[in-house]
């Protein structure tokens, strides 16, 4: 049963249209995941999505039923939702004051708050920071205690934006395990905006590719920002970080993007013999099991993602910090 879901739905600002998904929904439970690259739409279809936002056109449906924009319908579904932002403000007082927030402001009483607020930064790590003050916690912390507010309400649906983009590594796995554990444990239905297509597929149980404000058949991986460039060795397009090589082009071509697909990326722990005129050298940041299949992480000029077996994986003997050599063709370059 999809308890949100968005038809016929786009947004124009600015006189550009910035969203237009003609068909989307949610299911009940799930943890879903949205990717795409930074100004994609991502934060403006979960603000559609959480009912912050009304569309310039289109249809969205919470429990089968269509939202209507007036203040007191929107007031009934928005007590069922609640959003983790990837920068949260924090109120200048108290941790438990902080997280009490969305408690008071429904006429919760002291003692019912005060049993709720312990219980929430309890499940979220935080116990004994009660009365610390919120705007002295670390990055990590801080999100934890946005969590811990967002929680304390019991919300049907949780949205979180690009929640971890700044926080540090033990905090990710703290709060990627409490979002599972509140997922499974309350059947909580999680929605999350991130670049970070690891943390997607290892979080989420289905994700959803978003590009120019559209929905795109399959996740791309491997996708840069940047622009063409001509040199005298051939055209590129360069990343800022880096210049990836493309094919010559009849005419030029002015992309703003490029994905590589990392079936199309060859690993290997020394310079390999080819062709291709892409060749990098990196580190191995992250190894991920999807059943058979693996996903390295490789940390060059930008950060790749490449796709091996687990018998490669084996025979490379590779782990985090390996050094790796890639290569890939300039065809296997898909500019956007």
């Amino acid at each position: 049963m999809s308890i949100l879901r968005l038809r016929g739905v786009t947004h124009i600002y600015n006189g550009k249209n910035v969203l237009n998904i003609p068909e989307f929904s949610i299911e009940k439970g799930e943890i879903h995941g949205v990717v795409g690259p930074n100004g994609s739409g991502k934060s403006t279809l979960l603000s559609v999505m959480s009912l912050l936002l009304t569309p310039t056109q289109g249809d969205v449906y919470f429990e089968g039923r269509r939202v209507r924009y007036d203040t007191q319908s929107l007031r009934a579904i928005q007590r069922s939702m609640t959003m983790v932002l990837q920068t949260p403000y924090l109120f200048d007082t108290s941790v438990d004051k902080n997280v009490a927030y969305g408690l008071r402001s429904r006429g919760t009483t002291r003692g019912v708050c005060h049993a709720k607020v312990r219980e929430a930064l309890e499940r979220v790590g935080l116990n004994g920071f009660e009365k610390r003050r919120a705007r002295e916690l670390s990055g990590g912390e801080s999100q934890l205690v946005a969590l811990a507010r967002a929680l304390v309400l019991d919300p049907v649906v949780l949205f979180l934006d690009e929640p971890t983009a700044n926080v540090d590594a033990r905090h990710v796995h703290r709060f990627e395990g409490i979002i599972s554990q509140i997922n499974k444990e309350r059947g909580t239905t999680v929605v999350m905006t991130t670049h970070n297509l690891s943390q997607a597929y290892r979080l989420t149980e289905s994700v959803s590719s978003l590009f120019d404000g559209s929905l795109v058949a399959s996740t791309m991986y491997n996708l840069f920002s940047g622009r063409t460039l001509d040199t005298e060795n051939g055209p590129c397009f360069d990343t800022g970080a880096g210049r990836i090589w493309i094919v010559p082009m009849d005419q030029r071509v002015e992309a703003t993007h490029v994905s590589i697909d990392p079936e199309n990326i060859i690993a290997s722990t020394k310079p390999f013999a080819s062709s291709a005129r892409n060749q990098f050298g990196g580190v191995v940041t992250e190894i991920i099991d999807r059943g058979g299949r693996i996903l390295l992480k490789v940390r060059s000029q930008e950060t790749f993602s490449v796709q091996i077996t687990d018998h490669s994986l084996r025979e490379m003997r590779l782990t985090v910090g390996s050094q790796v050599y890639l290569t890939f063709k300039a065809s296997s370059v898909k500019l956007l």
